[in-house]
């Protein structure tokens, strides 16, 4: 095999590569970009929920100096907690500018999907998946959301971008920008390791085929890409430097869950890859749910396609579904939904390119007609019927669950929290009211025979890790008074009340 004459890979469509977009393509991309700011600062000022004050209270307050040093809890994620006490410190404390720096990297990532997407699909078809994003109701959702997986979808669709140009073309800078991604990445939560895996396992993949094939590999295709792995590598254990001893122990105490026998069995489904499933179809909504078959229908038709095109995209997508949740269900860790938001880009990029493809054969089969570019915007129509849930509620309505029971409550009147919903209230929305977390104190703050109110979220989880208090609510006659729903999955609010006490 020689390898004096090297070739352009198969993973990288060499005709799409270097071409610049006209003034069209810029201004489209603009309108995309200005609808997707409007649908993100709609509600950005909305309530927060648990995790976002959790996050706000416990990290973003801190001094810098200690937040640094701050890894007891991978609620820390630790480049956007930084990100966010800056826009504070600039801004004042409200929900919006906390929320900002995951609303400019969900716009960020939105750019990052279209130049991906135009370097393997064209123009057509990248604009059209940044108009899906943009438009996607989870994409909306997480925007909104005072955390770090915007980010990590921004550093994943850029590091990708430099997986295919490494391909082609490995440069220096590429590798660079590689490591660079993989570090910011790594900071903003660890679980951006399971896609850079994926990417490292799929580039070797690809290499490993076109050697097979007896095709010639680009200089430096191995050297200069690892060096800016390296390179990643290095910076991210700077980064972490001052909490690498932190590391261990905190993955330690998530891994083996809540003390309580009864807690641990209230949350044992979070760790079932099944669990997972039913959550992200739910997330559809009852429309959407039904077609969830005609998607991967789509998605499948796109992978085939990108098999030949640039194959190292539809075997990125697989891995990293693939080894996140084999790696955490095989930990023990609980497999949220959230750890794959990062592959909503190159899902809706498949989504989109799925579409023409179904609807080019199509057409060549009816006289010549071109049905991909109507197939993938009736799919943006279709995705449309969720997004206006994301305004019709807050994540978690926490101030309307507090504003319900001010209202109601009597002179004297107290009002006591069950466990997870003790701290949004008495650390922010509502200091004057009581946690209770167990029995024993729910008996004592019912002995003085006060007007009482209950209030907790997460019933699911909480009714059955504490089954003898709702029991014991139950036989002193306290009912439903309100449920307040929210946008975060089981994470409604439940207001209780005497059944003789006046609403």
């Amino acid at each position: 095999m020689s390898l004096s004459r090297p070739s352009p890979l198969p993973s990288f469509p060499a005709a799409l590569s270097d071409s610049r977009p006209t003034t069209g393509e810029w201004s489209w991309l603009a309108v995309i970009l200005v609808l997707a700011l409007v649908l993100r600062l709609v509600g950005l000022d909305g309530a927060l929920w648990y995790d976002e004050i959790d996050t706000l209270i416990r990290y973003v307050r801190l001094p810098t100096a200690d937040l640094l040093g701050a890894y007891d809890s991978l609620n820390n994620h630790m480049l956007f907690s930084l990100e966010a006490q800056l826009s504070v410190a600039l801004f004042g404390e409200s929900a919006w500018a906390l929320r900002l720096p995951a609303m400019l990297f969900g716009l960020a990532s939105i750019w990052a999907l279209w130049r991906l997407a135009r370097m393997v699909c064209g123009p057509r078809e990248a604009l059209l998946a940044a108009l899906l994003m943009a438009v996607s109701y989870h994409h909306v959702w997480f925007s909104q959301n005072a955390r770090g997986y915007t980010g990590l979808l921004f550093f994943g669709l850029v590091a990708t971008q430099c997986l295919l140009a490494g391909l082609r073309r490995p440069t220096w800078r590429v590798g660079l920008v590689y490591g660079l991604c993989l570090a910011l990445s790594m900071y903003t939560h660890l679980s951006s390791a399971f896609l850079f895996l994926a990417h490292g396992l799929a580039y070797l993949a690809v290499l490993a085929v076109t050697v097979l094939r007896r095709r010639a590999l680009p200089e430096g295709v191995l050297v200069r890409p690892l060096g800016g792995v390296l390179a990643g590598v290095g910076l991210t254990l700077l980064l972490y430097a001052p909490v690498l001893g932190q590391i261990g122990a905190t993955f330690g105490r998530v891994q083996s869950g809540p003390p309580s026998a009864a807690a641990q069995a209230s949350v044992a489904h979070w760790q079932s890859p099944l669990w997972m499933i039913t959550e992200i179809a739910g997330s559809l909504g009852p429309v959407l749910a039904p077609v969830l078959p005609v998607v991967l229908v789509v998605l499948g038709v796109a992978m085939v396609s990108l098999a030949r095109r640039a194959p190292v995209l539809p075997l990125v997508l697989a891995l990293h579904v693939g080894l996140t949740v084999a790696i955490l269900a095989g930990l023990g860790f609980r497999i949220w939904p959230r750890y794959f938001f990062v592959d909503i880009g190159l899902i809706c990029l498949m989504l989109i390119h799925g579409a023409f493809v179904i609807g080019d054969a199509a057409g060549a089969r009816l006289a010549g007609r071109r049905l991909g570019a109507l197939l993938a915007v009736a799919g943006i129509l279709a995705s449309l019927v969720i997004l206006p849930r994301n305004y019709m509620a807050p994540k978690q309505d926490f101030t309307g669950a507090r504003d319900y029971v001010e209202a109601g409550r009597g002179a004297g009147a107290q009002v006591l929290t069950i466990g997870l919903t003790t701290m949004p209230f008495a650390d922010y929305y509502a200091p004057g009211w009581t946690g209770i977390a167990d029995l024993a104190a729910l008996q004592a703050a019912l002995a003085g025979g006060r007007e009482t109110w209950v209030v907790y979220t997460f019933p699911d989880v909480l009714e059955r890790r504490h089954a003898d208090i709702f029991a014991a609510l139950a036989a002193a006659g306290f009912v439903k008074r309100r449920y307040f729903p929210g946008t975060l999955s089981g994470g409604g609010i439940v207001v209780l009340g005497a059944a003789e006490d006046p609403a």
